[in-house]
C-alpha cells in the first residue's frame, strides 16, 4: 500500500468515525429531550395543521445528502464551542423548559423545540466545525419546521383559508353563471345550501404544496427572492385549487345529483384535484427558472458589466 493510499484510507475511518459521533451525539439530544420529542411527534402525526413537523425530518435528511458534497467538504473537529453550546442549551432546558404539561402550554412547548434544534445544531457543530454548519445551514434551518405554531394562531390561519376558499368558491361559481347567494361560509345555490366547514378549508393541502415549493425553491432556483416567491405562492394556488373543489362539488350536487356530496369526491377530494395545484406550481417554477436563466443571460451581454471586467493583453 502507497502513502497516497494510506492517506485515503485514513481519511475515510476519520470520516466514519465522524459520523458515528454524530449519529451519537443526535440519538442522544433525542432521548434527553424525550418528553418533548414524544409531544412534537404526536402532534404532527395525528394533526393536520402540524404535517410540517412530520415532513421536516425528512426534509433536512434529503437536503442534507442532496448538497453533502458542499457540507463535507470542509470538516473539523470544534469541541471548544460545540460543548459550550450544548451545555448552555442544556441547562436552559432542563432548568426552564423540561415539564410534563407541554400540551396544555401553548408557549413552552414551541420554547422546547428551539432548545432541542439548537443541542442538534451544537453537536453538528462539535463533530464538523463551523465552515461546514455555515454550508449546511439552509438544511439545518429547516428544523425550525419542527416548532409547533400554537394552537390559537394556527386556528386563525384555518379560519382565514376558509374564507378565502369560500370567497374564492363563489366568484367562480358567479363566473361560470350559477346563480348563488352567499352568507359568510354558507353558499346558496339553486335548491342546495351547502356551508364551508373548517375541515374544508384545505390546510392540509396548502402545508403539503409549500413544503414542496420549498424543496423546488432549493433545488431548482438560485436567487433568494425567487425561491421566496415560490414557497409564498403555494398558498394561493392552494386557496384556489381548494375553491376549484368546493365549486365542483356544489355544481353537481345542485344540478347532477346530490349523493356527490357524501360521496368519495368529497371524502378524497385533495387527491383529484391536488395534480392542478401541483402543474400551477410547476409552471410557476419554469417561469421563474426562465427568469433566471435570462437574467444571467442579460448580465453577460450587459455593455457595463463587459467593460468592468479585465482586459487581457497577449
Amino acid at each position: 500500500m502507497n502513502e497516497a493510499q494510506m492517506v485515503h484510507v485514513g481519511s475515510t475511518s476519520g470520516q466514519v468515525t465522524r459520523h458515528l459521533c454524530g449519529v451519537v451525539l443526535f440519538l442522544a439530544v433525542l432521548v434527553l429531550c424525550w418528553p418533548t420529542v414524544k409531544t412534537v411527534a404526536s402532534l404532527g402525526l395525528h394533526d393536520d395543521r402540524y404535517i410540517q413537523i412530520a415532513a421536516a425530518p425528512f426534509l433536512v435528511a434529503f437536503l442534507a445528502y442532496w448538497e453533502r458534497k458542499r457540507i463535507f467538504r470542509e470538516v473539523a473537529w470544534n469541541p471548544r464551542l460545540g460543548i459550550a453550546s450544548l451545555v448552555f442549551v442544556f441547562a436552559a432546558y432542563f432548568a426552564f423548559l423540561r415539564s410534563q404539561s407541554y400540551p396544555n402550554d401553548s408557549l413552552r412547548l414551541p420554547f422546547a423545540v428551539c432548545a432541542v434544534i439548537l443541542a442538534c445544531m451544537a453537536a453538528f457543530i462539535l463533530c464538523y466545525g463551523l465552515r461546514s454548519f455555515r454550508a449546511a445551514w439552509f438544511p439545518l434551518c429547516c428544523l425550525v419546521l419542527l416548532i409547533p405554531i400554537p394552537a390559537p394562531i394556527m386556528d386563525r390561519f384555518t379560519v382565514a383559508l376558509e374564507h378565502a376558499s369560500a370567497a374564492t368558491s363563489y366568484q367562480m361559481l358567479r363566473l361560470v353563471g350559477i346563480p348563488v347567494l352567499a352568507q359568510g361560509m354558507k353558499l346558496a345555490l339553486p335548491g342546495l345550501e351547502i356551508d364551508v366547514a373548517p375541515e374544508c378549508s384545505g390546510i392540509h393541502s396548502c402545508l403539503a404544496l409549500a413544503l414542496v415549493g420549498l424543496l423546488a425553491s432549493r433545488l431548482c432556483l438560485r436567487n433568494g427572492w425567487n425561491r421566496l416567491a415560490l414557497v409564498v405562492a403555494a398558498f394561493p394556488i392552494a386557496i384556489f385549487k381548494n375553491a376549484i373543489r368546493i365549486s365542483v362539488l356544489a355544481s353537481l350536487g345542485a344540478y347532477v345529483n346530490r349523493a356527490v356530496l357524501f360521496g368519495p369526491i368529497h371524502r378524497k377530494g385533495g387527491l383529484v384535484f391536488t395534480p392542478l395545484a401541483v402543474v400551477l406550481l410547476v409552471l410557476l417554477l419554469l417561469v421563474l427558472q426562465k427568469a433566471e436563466a435570462w437574467g444571467v443571460a442579460r448580465r453577460q451581454t450587459d455593455p457595463a458589466t463587459l467593460d468592468s471586467s479585465p482586459t487581457q493583453t497577449a
